[in-house]
C-alpha cells in the first residue's frame, strides 16, 4: 500500500505502536507498527464521497465533476480527550477531509472491548 500522508504525530506514551495514514480513494487507516515487519491495520474510517456536491472551499472540487472518493487533506493526529460522559479520557483521532472538513474520530465500542482496543483505552486514561 502506497500512502499519500502518514500521520504519526503525537503519539502518546506507549502508544508508539500505532500510526494512522490517509490515501485518495482507502479513506484513513489505523495500523499496529508494534512489529514493523508486519504491521497490522485495526481501525478504518471513509468518510462519504461529496459526488457533485457544490464546495467551492475544496480543494478538489469544479463545476460538473463527479468526485467519487473524498481525501484526507491534512495529516491525522491523535489526541487524548475527556471522555464523552465527561470521566476518564478516550484517545481520538483528527482528521480533515478535502469535502468534509476537520472530523473527530474515536474507537468504537466493540473495538475497545478487544485485546488492542483494551491497549488502546489504557493509555489514554492513563493520568486520571
Amino acid at each position: 500500500m502506497v500512502s499519500q500522508r502518514i500521520g504519526l504525530a503525537t503519539l502518546l506514551g506507549s502508544l508508539a505502536w500505532l500510526a494512522a495514514c490517509g490515501s485518495r480513494g482507502t479513506g484513513t487507516r489505523v495500523y499496529d507498527i508494534s512489529d514493523p515487519l508486519h504491521p497490522a491495520e485495526i481501525a478504518y474510517w471513509k468518510g462519504p464521497a461529496p459526488r457533485t456536491a457544490f464546495l467551492p472551499g475544496s480543494g478538489s472540487w469544479s463545476p460538473g465533476i463527479d468526485r467519487t472518493v473524498e481525501k484526507q487533506a491534512g495529516l491525522a493526529r491523535f489526541v487524548k480527550v475527556k471522555g464523552a460522559n465527561g470521566k476518564g479520557h478516550e484517545l481520538n483521532l483528527w482528521i480533515v477531509g478535502d469535502a468534509g472538513g476537520f472530523q473527530v474520530l474515536r474507537f468504537s465500542d466493540d473495538f475497545l472491548k478487544t485485546q488492542r482496543g483494551k491497549a488502546v483505552h489504557a493509555e489514554s486514561l492513563e493520568g486520571d
